[in-house]
């Protein structure tokens, strides 16, 4: 799997153009029920007052959200105008995914969304864009919310494409999209399943939720045990809202924030180490690159800078470099040894996973 191939399984064939999606069910069926009351509860769960959904459809679950959310739905052609029509208190942006980089929003908008994205990159012949405007957005927005048909579930491990849905290019498993999503800097606090449809009940659609930046590591944590009780939970137990399934993660954030704080009144601002490493864990890697040769050339026999500028030349496909930084770093320090092995170590077990 590569990214020329979005991480798909060697010798999967795409469709290569799709029939446009018009947003039509008639027959009453509700697909992904958990994903928008997921992205609801996480939206009163952080304090947001704004729901923003890429590729909305018809947007009749979104259109839901309102009066207790504002929405904004990102779509083009005939599902943009049935939204217009049908619901005027919603705001309706016009975006091409394939032939443009989207929509900006106001930075206090976005520190107040959400960002759903349900059922959408299957339809695209190039996802790249898409996945950096969330990548965007994700610069102040909370979390968000993706989903995608499970491909082996769906159609059965030996399917080789294309999809039989004539408006999807390509379809994922769990383990591909994660994958992918992860190489566009969108790495998921919480990656597995939930239901289709509320016909059969069956959790055969994948669903990542991706925190944005203004979440730390510990905050990230908790969002992924969160999501994974409340998809376990009953309705009931949803509803009950009680504290057993139902943290509020914007509260616990600020607690952890104010303990963090009391026990290091005066943290310092962090190293530029530390904003190199947030940069390679973002995949925002030439800002990385650029950190550390800085990092550097102000402090050349820092072996622990040497090391991760090793990591980034691994990472970025660059073996012959990263053999080289590697083996500066062990000369530096010695029982960065370890570090090294443990690096390859991972990559290995990623690749035999099939993950990489």
């Amino acid at each position: 799997m590569t990214a020329a191939s979005f991480f798909i399984k060697p010798g999967y064939r795409a469709r290569t153009q799709p029939e446009y999606y018009a947003d039509v069910h008639d027959d009453g069926t509700i697909w992904q029920p958990e994903v928008y009351p997921l992205a609801a509860t996480l939206a009163r769960q952080y304090g947001c007052r704004y729901i923003i959904d890429i590729g909305c459809g018809r947007a009749r679950k979104l259109s839901m959200m309102y009066p207790e959310f504002q929405i904004i739905g990102m779509d083009f052609g005939s599902n943009l105008e049935h939204c217009r029509a049908q619901y005027p208190f919603g705001n309706w942006v016009e975006v091409d995914l394939e032939n443009s980089d989207g929509v900006q929003f106001p930075p206090e908008v976005l520190q107040n969304a959400v960002v759903i994205n349900s059922d959408v990159i299957e339809h695209l012949v190039n996802p790249t864009r898409l996945m950096a405007l969330i990548r965007s957005y994700l610069v102040h927005a909370k979390v968000a919310v993706i989903s995608t048909p499970e491909r082996d579930l769906e159609r059965g491990t030996q399917d080789m494409g294309p999809p039989a849905n004539p408006t999807h290019i390509r379809e994922w498993n769990l383990a591909e999209l994660e994958t992918m999503l992860s190489s566009e800097g969108l790495r998921p606090a919480y990656c597995g399943l939930t239901i289709s449809n509320d016909r059969d009940m069956l959790r055969k659609t994948s669903l990542a939720v991706v925190p944005g930046l203004s979440l730390n590591s510990s905050a990230v944590r908790e969002l992924g045990a969160f999501c994974e009780k409340w998809l376990a939970a009953s309705p009931e137990m949803r509803d009950a809202g009680n504290g057993q399934y139902l943290q509020n993660l914007a509260q616990l954030e600020r607690e952890m924030a104010s303990a963090q704080s009391a026990a290091q009144p005066l943290l310092a601002p962090m190293s530029p180490l530390e904003i190199g490493m947030e940069h390679i864990a973002s995949a925002r890697y030439e800002e990385a690159f650029k950190v550390l040769t800085e990092a550097l050339q102000n402090d050349g026999e820092n072996p622990a800078v040497v090391f991760q500028l090793g990591r980034l030349a691994a990472i970025c496909n660059m073996p012959e470099d990263a053999k080289e930084l590697f083996y500066q770093a062990a000369l530096r320090a010695p029982e960065i040894v370890k570090d090294i092995f443990d690096f390859y170590q991972e990559q290995l077990a990623r690749a035999r996973a099939g993950l990489e």
